[in-house]
């Protein structure tokens, strides 16, 4: 009886299986890349069908895309409420009355006590309490003030 099994044992099937081990990640890629070649011939077939379509859904794709990218909603919500708001109203006042009630505005080089606590004395560099007094647009405590206005 001949033997027609032209296996080589145990060895050459660990062998086999080691070999498709290493090249199974390949196997694997080169079926990916298959597949997606099918799925892309499958879509260019069906752009090329409807193309009319295609280029409707470009074009929306491409108009949601500018009204993002140029912020066209808040500037046509803008525009439509310029249009509501209320116009001013120009009211001419004349006459003695309204000059009569202009306040004068107050004399500043006449001030001469500076009722502030967030200032510091010209001469000694103390900070100032309720008691800051100006003279020459400078602040001076009650101390330097007296001093200040002999010299002079």
């Amino acid at each position: 009886m001949s033997d027609d099994n032209d296996s080589s044992g145990i060895i050459g099937t660990i062998i086999s299986v080691l070999i498709l081990a290493a090249i199974w990640p390949y196997l694997l890629a080169l079926l990916g890349i298959y597949i997606a070649y099918m799925v892309v011939l499958a879509i260019l077939a069906w752009i090329a069908e409807h193309w009319v379509l295609t280029g409707l859904y470009v074009g929306g794709a491409l108009g949601v895309y500018a009204i993002f990218y140029y912020r066209l909603i808040p500037k046509a919500w803008k525009r439509a409420l310029m249009y509501f708001q209320p116009k001013p109203v120009f009211i001419s006042l004349s006459g003695p009355s309204v000059q009569e009630n202009v306040a004068e505005p107050p004399n500043l080089t006449e001030r001469k006590f500076i009722p502030s606590t967030n200032l510091y004395c010209y001469w000694c560099t103390k900070k100032l309490g309720i008691k800051a007094w100006e003279k020459n647009s400078k602040y001076y405590c009650d101390e330097c003030i007296s001093k200040v206005s002999s010299e002079n």
